[in-house]
């Protein structure tokens, strides 16, 4: 078929399903195609995006109890969930370009919960970022706790520089987090669960506050965009978060930490063909070349595997 038209065998191979398949979701009003002079035809973009759907609906029902897992879904379909990064979402991108016989969708959730998303087969992959105060590794020992019946797997995405975010100009000259406490200004915060969270939650902690109540901490924001969204619209006066949202919107960003960003999956999805042609692509040259253009960004460890015990 030309263009963005598929035929319905060639929907069966796009999906990894018999034919007769594609004819039983059709009766069942759950694929969307058209009947032109007598045969089917479907939209490849509208195929992806039932495709899309059907996997959030996955993590949806898998949240609610439900029996559906990663085990239901196309064989050619990836599943990730997790922290947002901009350099994750530029990687899937360009892997369903490369890749158009597969498919990698995604779902935002705070790390805690794209771990347990993983260890319930409700997703292949997840990204994750979370800081362990006791040992000040990242996600090892996360993971570790949560997978204590069956090893996981840990590919390094890269490193990324989390700083404090701040308006143009950074007017009250704050130079780290003790300021943001000094001047009594309102920090944005995010969601308990996600990686920046845990991060603030731990620098706080070292600051010793006691009695004393932070502004904004009671916020659940679930991106570093809205973050930097409410520094840039005057609901607060600082945030922590990533350079990538801080530049887009014009504020002022104060280093603070390299954090390691890694991918985590279980031992049996880690083999699904997917996965794997998507972990050759974070092994690639091409992604350590993207990421000397990006700022806040490094690839010293990117592609590390490193792999998790229940006993570690």
């Amino acid at each position: 078929m030309p263009g963005d038209m598929l035929t319905s065998r060639e929907v069966a191979a796009y999906l990894g399903i018999h034919e007769k398949q594609v004819y039983r979701l059709l009766r069942q009003g759950r694929l969307p195609g058209t009947r032109i002079t007598g045969r089917w035809v479907f939209s490849r973009r509208l195929v992806r995006e039932w495709i899309e759907a059907s996997s959030r609906e996955v993590l949806r029902q898998g949240q609610r109890g439900g029996e559906v897992t990663i085990h239901s879904v196309e064989p050619h379909h990836l599943i990730f969930v997790g922290a947002d990064d901009l350099l994750l979402q530029i990687l899937q991108r360009e892997f369903n370009r490369r890749h158009p016989a597969l498919l990698v969708t995604s779902a935002a959730m705070n790390s805690v919960a794209g771990i347990a998303a993983v260890r319930e087969r409700r997703a292949h992959v997840a990204g994750v970022h979370l800081l362990d105060p006791a040992s000040g590794e990242y996600n090892r020992p996360q993971v570790a706790a949560a997978f204590d019946r069956g090893r996981a797997m840990l590919v390094t995405l890269a490193h990324r520089q989390i700083g404090l975010m701040v308006p143009h100009g950074n007017p009250r000259g704050v130079a780290g987090l003790g300021d943001v406490i000094r001047l009594r200004l309102r920090l944005a915060s995010r969601e308990p669960g996600s990686g920046v969270r845990v991060l603030q939650d731990h620098l706080l902690r070292e600051l010793k506050l006691g009695k004393r109540r932070v502004a904004g901490t009671e916020l659940a924001l679930a991106t570093h965009l809205e973050v930097a969204t409410a520094i840039a619209e005057g609901r607060a006066d600082a945030g922590l978060g990533t350079l990538a949202p801080s530049r887009s919107l014009g504020l002022d960003f104060i280093p603070l930490i390299w954090e390691r960003y890694d991918l985590v999956t279980t031992d049996e999805a880690f083999y699904h063909r997917p996965t794997q042609a998507f972990f050759e692509m974070v092994k690639s040259d091409w992604l350590r070349q993207l990421i000397t253009t990006l700022p806040g960004y490094d690839a010293r460890q990117t592609g590390l595997l490193t792999v998790v015990q229940p006993d570690d």
